[in-house]
């Protein structure tokens, strides 16, 4: 459950998520506006492009909803959305590489502030941050596919360690240990920059 979420959140999810299974597009609305954030931070963090990120974005929700009467209320509802997202993210690693077209192009004008906002919107301040988040995005990218994966739905997405487990198809002890492999290589990679 994202932080923040209530149990009672979780069920009015999965109420919600019953309604959109026989149809109800109001529910499905609500749906979308109560997770496209953490689903598009989810991408942001894999890709750093935010115009991929919102096509990844839409692909999940719109396969959530062509695939909504195969819904059981069973787990997590943000397990459940995680789990597309995660399977769409794959399947755009895929097409990618077939494609021999690996690219990294941050957006740094919509980048995920990951970098602490202690000081004024200064210009050096704004270039250091962009040129942090730059270096942030291409640590991230030099990660293998599973470590970034339950990285960002931890520290971006803010899941709990058992709904990325559900999500990623894997036990709790492997998200933990991907998770700490991946801060220890983005540690490495960033050394000086900043502290994780």
């Amino acid at each position: 459950m994202p932080a923040g979420m209530s149990p009672c959140e979780g069920a009015v999810d999965t109420a919600l998520m019953l309604r959109v299974r026989w149809g109800d597009e109001y529910a499905f609305a609500e749906l979308y506006r109560r997770y496209y954030r953490q689903v598009m931070s989810f991408f942001h963090g894999m890709s750093g492009d935010a115009q991929l990120s919102e096509d990844l974005c839409q692909e999940t929700f719109l396969r959530i909803w062509k695939l909504r009467q195969r819904y059981t209320a069973s787990g997590s509802f943000p397990a459940y959305v995680f789990a597309f997202a995660r399977n769409v993210w794959l399947e755009q690693c895929r097409e990618t590489r077939k494609r021999l077209h690996v690219e990294l192009s941050p957006d740094v004008a919509e980048v995920i502030e990951l970098a602490p906002a202690s000081r004024a919107t200064h210009p050096d301040v704004a270039a250091e941050r962009s040129e942090l988040a730059q270096y942030i995005f291409e640590a991230l990218g030099e990660l293998p596919v599973e470590q970034r994966m339950a990285f960002v739905m931890r520290t971006i997405g803010g899941l709990s360690i058992s709904d990325i487990a559900s999500a990623m198809q894997c036990p709790p002890n492997t998200v933990r240990s991907r998770k700490v492999l991946a801060i220890n290589k983005l540690r490495e990679s960033l050394k000086g920059l900043l502290v994780l």
